[in-house]
């Protein structure tokens, strides 16, 4: 999707409908249930974590795992590529970014090959209108020529709109000082909080959009041989769903469309916020990991959401992978991919290669060659310290572990 024709095709239509359904739900049908969500007998896969709009070194990335070549086309073959969700916000790349993997999507199905493309809690955030984290650079991306008078129709929309209300409620008697009064200083504020491009970034993410139809294509969680990847994580609260069920519930939520149970895009057990499987003490956690893992036939759940270390992350000796290390330049750009090859798991920090470990037992020597290659990475020096701790005393439900991720930064991420 290009911007400039986006503008001109927003332009001609708002004007048609007056802007008065801008932010509201299109009546549009909803998406095929269909979608595919498990592959198997893949022999090369490569994962990346949330990229929040950094173009720049999400190419670096991919080129580094071997996934586009130095024109930024497909150059993997038959392997399968996951990105854990996150692409926008933080950054200004947005849009240049979804372009990119819109052709990226074809060449590798072309080339026998998968690029699988899972919603995060930031995707989710755009399409239902929580704005916060959006860069202003996302918004000059969809800027053009017609982006002026767009804003103002916009403007005189919710002026117009406004004022109904207010006469509606004092007509019945109620009380209407709560709305905004159309003045001087409401206008210059309303100005300020709606840049130019604002009007064409929420159509392209609102329900009929073409950003939103792209994103509620793709799944949540998906399974390619015995392993799973999502955003957030997977809560034991979750079973019994299946995979499907939890992909049907997200898409159902976005197109506002009825569904059974209570919504997963915003709960914090569920797939695009849960963190219990990236923090906190393992030994609590691991019967509920065990069920997971046995509900969902897998052996390793990757996860992006929780940038801690900086670092590809293995956790639960091995069958919990983070691979939000924090691309963007908004987390200081640390670049690193997973590459899971005829089973083996292999973490790529730039020009380093280090085997995942496969048990308990091999979690801290991973950690202690990681930090030999990346010294630079301080918070690796921390979380050996305290791998490396005494163990604590019976009868605390605290651990070295739990101590570090506990302490770790709380953000929406």
């Amino acid at each position: 999707m290009n911007a400039k024709r986006f503008g001109r095709w927003g332009s001609t239509q708002l004007g048609r409908w007056l802007l008065a359904t801008l932010l509201l739900a299109l009546a549009l049908p909803g998406l095929a249930a269909a979608i595919q969500d498990d592959w198997q007998g893949i022999e090369r896969i490569v994962a990346i974590g949330d990229i929040h709009g950094d173009y720049d070194n999400y190419i670096a990335v991919l080129k580094n795992a071997g996934v586009v070549n130095r024109r930024g086309r497909w150059a993997a073959g038959k392997t399968h590529v996951v990105q854990v969700g996150d692409i926008p916000d933080r950054g200004p790349d947005t849009l240049k970014i979804i372009e990119h993997l819109q052709k990226l999507e074809k060449q590798a199905k072309k080339a026998g090959g998968r690029l699988h493309l899972l919603i995060g809690n930031h995707e989710h955030m755009n399409i239902t209108g929580d704005l916060r984290y959006v860069h202003p650079g996302e918004y000059e991306a969809f800027e053009t020529r017609n982006s002026k008078q767009l804003r103002n129709n916009y403007y005189a929309y919710v002026v117009k709109t406004t004022e109904q209300q207010r006469k509606a409620l004092l007509a019945s008697g109620r009380d209407a000082s709560h709305l905004p009064v159309g003045d001087d200083d409401f206008k210059r504020d309303w100005y300020t909080e709606h840049p130019l491009g604002f009007v064409e970034h929420r159509l392209a993410w609102q329900k009929g959009g073409a950003l939103f139809e792209w994103i509620a294509a793709h799944n949540t969680v998906i399974r390619i041989n015995d392993v799973l990847f999502l955003h957030g994580g997977l809560s034991a609260e979750l079973l019994p769903l299946s995979i499907t069920d939890i992909n049907e519930r997200v898409r159902a939520e976005l197109n506002r469309e009825a569904f059974e149970g209570e919504p997963l895009g915003t709960a914090q057990n569920g797939p695009l916020w849960y963190r219990g499987l990236a923090r906190g003490d393992e030994a609590a956690k691991r019967p509920a990991l065990d069920s997971v893992l046995a509900h969902f036939d897998a052996e390793m759940i990757v996860l992006g959401h929780t940038p801690d270390l900086n670092a590809i992350t293995p956790r639960f000796g091995g069958q919990v992978v983070i691979i939000d290390t924090g691309i963007s330049a908004y987390y200081g750009g640390h670049l690193a991919s997973l590459l899971i090859e005829d089973g083996t798991a292999t973490a790529i920090h730039g020009n380093h290669r280090l085997a995942l470990p496969t048990n308990a037992e091999e979690v801290l020597p991973y950690f202690e060659a990681l930090a030999a290659e990346i010294p630079e990475n301080l918070r690796l020096s921390e979380h050996i310290g305290l791998l490396s701790s005494p163990p604590i005393e019976s009868g605390t439900d605290s651990s070295p572990e739990t101590t570090r991720m506990e302490h770790a930064p709380q953000s929406v991420d």
